[in-house]
C-alpha cells in the first residue's frame, strides 16, 4: 500500500510516508490494531493535558516545548489510526487522514457561520451570540444522527417485510 498524495502538503505527505514505512517494516508497529492502540490513546492524551496544565500554569520555553512534544504523540495516535483504516478500507496511505483534516475543516465552518458565514462581518461576533449559536448548531446535528440512527435501527416497511421473510 502507498501513500497518497493528493490534496496533502509536503510535510503531511512524508509523515503518511513515514507511517507507511513503519507499518512495513516495524515488527512493533506492523503487529498494531485499533484495540492494542487504545491504551496509548489514552496516555498520551492525560500527557497533554499534564503539560497544558504546566504550561497554563508557568508558560515557560520548556513547558511549551512539552505541549509540543505530547501533541506529537497525540497526532501520531491520529495518524496511526488512520492509517489503519486505509489498510482496512482498501485505500492508499494518508486518504483517510485527508478525509479527517476535509471533515474537521467543514465542522469548524458549520460550526462557526458568524465567523464564516454569509453575514459574517469584519468585526467579531458577541461571546454569548456564538455560544447560543453553537448550542444550537450541536443540537441540529445531535438530531440529525439520532434520525439517522432511526432510520438504520428501524428499516422501511418494504425493507422490514423482506427481512422479515428471510
Amino acid at each position: 500500500m502507498e501513500a497518497s498524495a493528493s490534496g496533502q502538503g509536503p510535510a503531511t505527505r512524508q509523515v503518511v510516508e513515514t507511517m507507511a514505512t513503519l507499518r512495513r517494516r516495524c515488527p512493533w508497529s506492523s503487529r498494531q490494531d485499533h484495540r492494542s492502540l487504545e491504551k496509548y490513546a489514552r496516555e498520551e492524551t492525560e500527557e497533554l493535558i499534564v503539560a497544558l496544565e504546566d504550561y497554563a500554569d508557568s508558560p515557560s520555553t520548556t513547558h511549551r516545548a512539552a505541549v509540543v512534544d505530547e501533541l506529537g504523540d497525540v497526532f501520531y495516535q491520529v495518524l496511526f489510526h488512520s492509517a489503519l483504516l486505509d489498510e482496512s478500507g482498501g485505500h492508499e496511505y494518508g486518504h483517510s487522514l485527508g478525509t479527517i483534516i476535509d471533515g474537521l475543516e467543514e465542522k469548524l465552518i458549520r460550526r462557526h457561520p458568524l465567523a464564516f458565514g454569509d453575514d459574517a462581518g469584519d468585526e467579531m461576533p458577541d461571546l454569548d451570540d456564538v455560544e447560543r449559536e453553537y448550542r444550537r448548531i450541536k443540537a441540529e446535528e445531535k438530531a440529525e444522527r439520532n434520525d439517522e440512527n432511526n432510520v438504520e435501527s428501524h428499516p422501511s416497511g418494504e425493507q422490514q417485510s423482506e427481512d422479515e421473510q428471510r
